[in-house]
């Protein structure tokens, strides 16, 4: 991987879409597995990332958003008691192993061109959360609505609303970004 094989599209492949179950008990295990992956493993890495390109204020945005991120799970978790820890989903595992792939070459991409990275890192990370906050999410609140389950629609509309919230923050940072020298 060299300056040029560093896309978007790589970066995205990191991304990890939880999946609608045939019931609310798989969707919220599903949910549970992403939004875990994305507070230990996915911002965590971008944090690294930023830090190492020499963007503190990025870097700490990013772990600010891993940490809502478990806070989501949280919410969750505390409706389907007896879940545990979920299964490893399938979309799960291949966004870390594409991460694991990434984060080989990142250093050296990192020192070579530090804020194109962190540019498509911060674009990545906008599609993330507008992807789970206009079309995952609401499915999860719908399904959870028609099955007479007030409570966990109520949580899936208040990551709803968080989600929205981590997108503008990236899209706040990343027009900073730009801007800088």
């Amino acid at each position: 991987m060299n300056k040029c094989d560093i896309t978007e599209d790589t970066i995205y492949q990191c991304f990890a879409a939880a999946m609608q179950g045939n019931n609310l008990t798989s969707t919220a295990k599903s949910f549970v597995d992403v939004e875990e992956y994305e507070n230990q493993v996915m911002y965590p890495e971008f944090s690294r990332w930023a830090r190492k390109a020499g963007y503190p204020k990025i870097a700490e945005l990013f772990l600010k958003v891993a940490g809502e991120e478990k806070l989501h799970a949280t919410w969750l978790r505390k409706m389907y008691e007896n879940m545990g820890i979920p299964p490893r989903g399938e979309d799960t595992q291949r966004a870390i192993d594409a991460l694991e792939t990434i984060r080989k070459n990142s250093d050296t991409l990192i020192e070579a061109d530090p804020k194109t990275v962190i540019e498509k890192a911060l674009k990545v990370a906008i599609k993330v959360e507008q992807r789970e906050y206009r079309d995952i999410y609401p499915s999860f609140r719908d399904q959870a609505i028609q099955a007479g389950q007030h409570e966990a629609a109520e949580i899936y509309q208040k990551v709803i609303n968080s989600e929205e919230q981590h997108a503008q923050w990236f899209e706040a940072a990343l027009k900073e970004l730009e801007v800088a020298a």
